[in-house]
């Protein structure tokens, strides 16, 4: 199967068949995207990376309130390892789950990456200033996949 560059999203899912053979990982990973397309692609390239336990929610907020479940459960480690967020959402933005998340004891060590088409030399030093592992602009998904990999290592 080929892949390109997805619609009018600009995201080049080709460049991570390109990155090789990749054992099937187990690593559960997060991720906060508002839209519905994007989410799609997200879920769908990291799941061509080889990643299975992808849990995918519309805005932080959702996001937050799953993972203080999976706090209260005692099952946080068990269900998230990487968290994946877009800036710009409704309800509860990346740059505000990233902090609460980083000012968790809870949850401060689970690594985030911010992936945003709004990610800018500003946006990448407030991004720092909140905690955040790792910040992508939306083109990079090829990236984004190197980085999460880094990150759960």
């Amino acid at each position: 199967m080929k892949y390109t560059t997805l619609g009018k999203t600009g995201l080049k899912v080709s460049e991570i068949a390109a990155l090789g053979v990749r054992e099937r990982s187990d690593v559960p990973i997060l991720i906060a995207e508002d839209s519905p397309l994007l989410n799609k692609l997200i879920v769908e390239s990291l799941k061509l990376a080889g990643y299975e336990r992808i849990i995918h929610t519309q805005n932080g907020q959702e996001a937050y309130n799953l993972i203080m479940d999976f706090c209260d459960k005692g099952r946080l480690a068990e269900n998230v390892k990487c968290i994946i967020t877009d800036i710009e959402m409704p309800e509860m933005d990346g740059h505000r789950l990233t902090y609460l998340l980083k000012n968790d004891d809870r949850t401060k060590d689970i690594p985030i990456v911010i992936f945003s088409s709004l990610v800018n030399d500003d946006m990448k030093k407030k991004g720092e200033a909140l905690g955040a592992n790792a910040q992508l602009s939306k083109p990079e998904i090829a990236n984004l996949v190197q980085i999460v990999d880094e990150l759960i290592s």
